[in-house]
């Protein structure tokens, strides 16, 4: 019986701190500068610890990207995405993006993946966390990773309605990967969660899927 008790209070206790740990934390603003002792991914001029992937395997055109005052600028073509050369876990990741455009047809779309491991495909072993016009928080298992709700659950919806920028205007992602856990917030709004995944470090990326896009402000900060 003082077992069972014991083992009660501890599982609250442990409760108490990862609600309290959640509670305390609060998105930067933005623009978020890189907070003093960040891994900065994105330099602001070149694709230093970036690498280059398009569909098929076929070479990097010259022009898929071009920076601009800090700003990286991505054609969205050919279809790809540049990950980072390291592997992390347990950090903070801020990401800011834009859409310097309303496309002819079809929502913007593009996203962040994390803990993504080898071999480079489209699309990789991987979570993405959903930057898409108007599904922003949105969660998708790829490349083989599944969510522990089984394979008929690929994407977890976003928690809240839409809560993101009009086209022209700046975004910002904060995702907390901690563990097998990952913790999104989008303009400050925790948008979604899940627990329990397979995988718990890996590259991060940029995607490329048809549609120009912005990214700026891209660090993270070890947990």
């Amino acid at each position: 019986m003082k077992y069972s008790c014991l083992c009660a209070a501890l599982l609250l206790l442990a409760g108490r701190a990862v609600f309290a740990d959640t509670a305390a934390f609060s998105p930067p603003a933005i623009p978020a500068a890189a907070p003093s002792g960040s891994v900065v991914l994105w330099n602001g001029h070149d694709l230093t610890g970036w690498v280059p992937y398009f569909k098929g395997g076929i070479p990097a055109p010259p022009d898929f990207w071009s920076a601009d005052a800090g700003v990286l600028k991505l054609t969205g073509k050919p279809t790809g995405y540049i990950r980072t050369k390291e592997s992390y876990a347990n950090y903070h990741l801020h990401v800011e993006w834009r859409w310097p455009a309303s496309p002819p047809k079809g929502p913007n779309n593009s996203g962040v993946f994390v803990d993504q491991r080898p071999p480079d495909v489209v699309w990789p072993y991987s979570v993405q966390v959903q930057t898409k016009a108007g599904s922003a928080g949105d969660l998708i298992a790829q490349g083989g990773l599944f969510f522990s709700t089984g394979p008929a659950n690929l994407t977890l919806k976003k928690l809240a309605d839409s809560n993101e920028k009009p086209v022209g205007e700046w975004n910002g992602c904060d995702i907390i990967c901690r563990g097998a856990t990952i913790e999104i917030f989008v303009n400050g709004l925790r948008q979604n969660f899940v627990d329990k995944l397979p995988a718990d470090s890996g590259q991060i990326a940029l995607q490329m899927e048809g549609y120009a896009v912005e990214f700026r402000n891209v660090w993270l900060q070890k947990l």
